[in-house]
């Protein structure tokens, strides 16, 4: 590269590598303590709240690879790009969510291979009829940078972009010129980055920050026209708009469902877990098309609640997979399947979560226990003491070839190992009749009982996983682990525990009030104040 284009990147690495993360810090509130929220004031509970500090906020890949889409539409290359850094299984955080020297490449690579897919399918892609004439850069000026940058482009900007593709033109031709506009576009902070800065005379956002949150926090991508419509013509700062908005865009909702349920019960492990267990790769892509068919159709088709998530005695999967469970299946192809409520029910009963947490070998106790106690409870605090060889302590409590049984109880009643498995083994053992690939199972390999009967402390005695996952969507502590980690997931920043921030103890009295709806659960949290609110100032 030389000349116009060489000045091209290294502007973009410098703009990328300076823009980043979140640019104010309120104190108190990350990672779990008390502190940030959103909207002025005291509850009439006491907690309180502070401002979410302003953030500018790197698309997610999945974002990335959807907006190019949306531009230039079906056929536009996919890119590769690594996730940002996660907080407590979540990813997508706004202060981790960077461009920088070790990603950098990804976007550069990326943004070249999808100019080059513009220049050869420029009918589609360009929107000009004339591709190759001077007048098609100006039509495609007219819309392209406005649409990428999701707001109003001025002509200063125009012209920067049109003045770019007249450099390269004079020593280029016409189809390089052309893609290194795209690139300028696509590298653009304007482009990779969300930012809610507001507009330095009001703590609120802009109209066109507004419509961006809404937008990716609900659907995982920018503003549709409806939205982009409403942030000129509608008033987004007033609590009903947004709701109204909020539950337009519902309907395209599956995707941030899928994301957050799939990262928060941390089941990005399936396909490395089937393979552990010697799953057939067929099946391993069936269970994850279930998962996704389920969500998608119990929380954006049905409006569905938690409860639901956690509990239908139905799910949504292909021949192979309802015969691998040993269900029966209607027909043909991706369907509703109804299952016994004894056996399967909800998430933390289909193949995507229970493979996730198997490993090879006797029992998953440990692994499926310690998910739910510690991710899906928020018990991060739990781990073994330092030096602790734990198979030799086992081995010291229980002897050799102990009953899984014999082990849970010992693990229980007994230092060094009771003060973690006294309250994540029972829950784990529940689960014992699925076996690491999630068939169903009476008796282990070796002819041996199971016994899934686990006492549950605060919870309640169950016998089997689909009991004890109804149950978790009434237990206080998972209530309020869901909602402090879907407001984080949601917000790209920790508010802090429910009895400690105002904001999240609202959204969990709301989703109690609606019987765990999640729509209103989402809701809730638009129609805030803290929502739109950003404090102004430099950082500290």
């Amino acid at each position: 590269m030389r000349g116009a284009t060489r000045v091209l990147w290294a502007a973009a690495y410098i703009a990328l590598g300076a823009c980043h993360g979140t640019i104010d810090d309120v104190s108190g509130g990350r990672n779990g303590t008390s502190g940030t929220g959103g909207g002025p004031g005291t509850s009439a509970n006491g907690l309180s709240d502070a401002p979410i500090p302003q953030r500018i906020w790197r698309l997610s890949p999945a974002q990335f690879n959807s907006e190019t889409q949306r531009l230039f539409g079906a056929g536009v290359p996919a890119i590769s790009i690594p996730d940002s850094a996660g907080e407590a299984g979540l990813t997508n955080i706004a202060a981790n969510a960077v461009v920088d020297l070790g990603n950098a490449s990804f976007f550069a690579d990326g943004a070249r291979s999808i100019a080059t897919w513009v220049n050869a399918n420029a009918a589609q892609a360009t929107h000009c009829s004339d591709y190759g004439q001077s007048s098609c850069v100006d039509s495609f000026l007219a819309w392209f940078p406005a649409s990428a940058f999701r707001r109003k482009v001025d002509s200063t900007e125009i012209s920067a972009l049109r003045k770019l593709f007249d450099d390269l033109r004079a020593s280029y031709p016409y189809d390089y010129a052309f893609s290194g506009v795209i690139r300028a576009v696509l590298l653009s902070p304007t482009f990779l980055y969300r930012s809610e800065l507001a507009d330095g005379r009001s703590p609120q956002l802009t109209p066109d920050e507004i419509a961006n949150l809404l937008a990716f926090s609900i659907t995982d991508k920018g503003p549709d026209a409806e939205l982009l419509a409403a942030a000129k013509t509608a008033d987004l700062t007033k609590p009903d708009v947004r709701e109204a908005q909020a539950r337009r865009l519902m309907a395209a909702s599956e995707e941030v469902w899928q994301r957050f349920f799939w990262e928060w019960l941390q089941m990005a492990t399936l396909s490395s877990q089937g393979n552990e267990v010697g799953l057939d790769p067929k099946l391993v892509t069936q269970m994850e098309n279930e998962y996704r068919a389920f969500v998608k159709e119990v929380v954006v088709t049905q409006h569905g609640s938690l409860r639901d998530v956690l509990s239908a005695s139905y799910s949504y999967m292909e021949p192979e997979l309802a015969s691998f469970y040993g269900v029966s299946h209607p027909g043909t192809g991706l369907s509703r399947v109804e299952l016994d409520p004894a056996q399967r029910g909800g998430l933390l009963t289909q193949g995507a979560w229970l493979v996730s947490h198997g490993k090879r070998g006797k029992d998953n106790v440990v692994r499926r226990g310690m998910s739910i106690f510690k991710q899906a409870m928020c018990h991060n605090a739990l781990t073994p003491p330092a030096g602790l060889d734990v198979q030799a302590a086992q081995t010291k409590l229980v002897g050799a070839n102990p009953t899984v049984r014999d082990t849970v109880n010992a693990r229980g009643q007994t230092q060094p190992c009771m003060t973690c498995h006294s309250l994540a083994d029972p829950i784990g053992i529940v689960f014992e009749n699925f076996t690491s690939d999630a068939r169903w199972q009476t008796t282990y390999p070796d002819g041996r009982s199971i016994d899934t009967k686990g006492d549950v402390t605060g919870v309640g005695s169950f016998a089997n996983g689909h009991a004890l996952a109804s149950a978790l969507v009434d237990d206080d502590m998972f209530q309020r682990c869901f909602v402090q980690r879907f407001m984080h997931f949601m917000l790209g920043i920790d508010l802090g525990a429910t009895d400690k921030v105002a904001w999240t103890q609202q959204v969990h009295d709301r989703l109690l009030a609606t019987n765990t709806s999640l729509e209103e659960m989402l809701v809730s949290i638009v129609r805030h104040p803290g929502f739109i609110e950003r404090p102004q100032g430099k950082s500290p």
